[in-house]
């Protein structure tokens, strides 16, 4: 198994938990990070007494990874810092939308951004730039959780954004013309609803995972029911944190959860998973490989971050087919990146190939919390 090393590090100042890489240009290796700092002030009132406050504040880095082949090193170059509300969950629209390139932020304040990059800009500092946002949250107080967008495989002027909450309710939005729609809102769970997803072959379709241990799916054509999901499931022992299609093969669908445990589903037969293995920590985040569909990058929470081998019988590793009816999956641990000294959040693949001049291997990016610090490290191909 192999055990990476770092290839350059960035301090971001304030607590990190999501990275996403550009996923538009193949020549640059641009990557957005997510931040998500509690100011808790403690002031003393006139009578004597102690008074607490709190304030949640954020912050999305662009930053470019740069190999120099001088001295064959990659070091990571901040471009520009935009000042926002804390951050919970950054994801890309993989499909430009009217020819832009857009970008989604879920933050504390319960609402969703989006931003474009902005090409006609002299200066990287310029990159991002806000086209428009909700208004206000699901319910008083409730935070944005995670959002994902609709259109990864199918390209439409009105992609969907589904978002989940920390009061348990999914909201349904419509990107269109510069601006969000409200489409659908319901209770999801009976606890905070920390991750939804769509089901990218079938965008009808939204996953939510919340931590009532719940496992649900959502059909979207018609006014949702609340007690009536396509189905509800509660395999994992915890929390369910992270839920990712996989875009490669349809009917194949990753989650994982506080039980520590990855689980891979037929989506078509949800009884029990195909497979699931324990990679120790809690299970944050799960992003299938841009170009591999048997390769799953974990964030660990408590465990750092790994790739699984997610195989399936007679299909081979570079495969892009349905996945078979009844078909024997395993899932073997490829590689640990362990270097991070707090809590492993954020983790994407970089989503262009490696350059021949560069070190062998696909670009990783990570970064973690408290410790508030950014990775980079390569995983190699076999």
């Amino acid at each position: 198994m192999e055990s990476p090393k770092s290839l350059a590090s960035f301090d971001p100042v304030l607590c990190a938990d999501s990275l996403e890489f550009y996923p538009f240009d193949s020549y640059r290796q641009r990557f957005l990070v997510g931040t998500y700092q509690l100011l808790d002030d403690k002031t003393e009132t006139s009578d004597g007494t102690a008074k607490r406050s709190s304030e949640r504040i954020g912050r999305i880095y662009v930053c470019d990874a740069v190999y120099a082949s001088e001295d064959q090193s990659t070091r990571i170059i901040e471009r520009q810092r935009i000042d926002t509300e804390a951050i919970f969950d950054i994801k890309w629209s993989y499909k430009r939308v009217l020819e832009k390139e857009l970008v989604g932020i879920a933050t504390a304040d319960g609402n969703v951004s989006v931003f474009s990059t902005n090409s006609q800009s002299s200066s990287d500092s310029g990159f991002l730039t806000p086209v428009c946002a909700t208004k206000g949250p699901t319910s008083d107080g409730s935070m944005c959780c995670s959002i994902d967008w609709s259109n990864r495989l199918d390209s439409t002027d009105t992609p969907s954004i589904a978002a989940s909450y920390s009061d348990g309710s999914v909201r349904l939005l419509r990107f269109a013309e510069s601006r969000l729609e409200v489409l659908d809102q319901w209770q999801a769970h009976d606890a905070e609803a920390w991750i939804t997803s769509f089901d990218y072959w079938n965008p009808s379709v939204v996953f939510s995972g919340g931590d009532d241990s719940r496992l649900k799916a959502w059909d979207t054509r018609a006014k949702i029911d609340s007690s009536a999901p396509i189905f509800n499931l509660r395999r994992h022992q915890a929390g369910v944190c992270s839920v990712h299609s996989n875009f490669h093969r349809q009917h194949m669908l990753a989650t994982g959860g506080y039980d520590d445990t990855v689980m891979v589903w037929d989506t078509r037969i949800m009884r029990r998973p195909l497979a699931e293995t324990n990679v120790g920590g809690g299970v944050w985040r799960l992003k299938w490989h841009p170009t591999k569909p048997t390769q799953l990058l974990v964030g660990a929470m408590y465990n750092g971050f790994h790739v699984l081998d997610v195989s399936v019988d007679r299909l081979s590793q570079s495969e892009c087919l349905p996945l078979p009816e009844n078909a024997a999956v395993s899932i073997d641990m490829c590689a640990s990146f362990m270097e991070h000294k707090s809590i492993a959040y954020g983790a994407d693949w970089c989503q262009t190939q490696p350059e021949p001049s560069e070190n062998k291997g696909w670009l990783v990016g990570t970064c973690s919390f408290y410790d508030h610090s950014v990775h980079l490290w390569r995983f190699s191909e076999k």
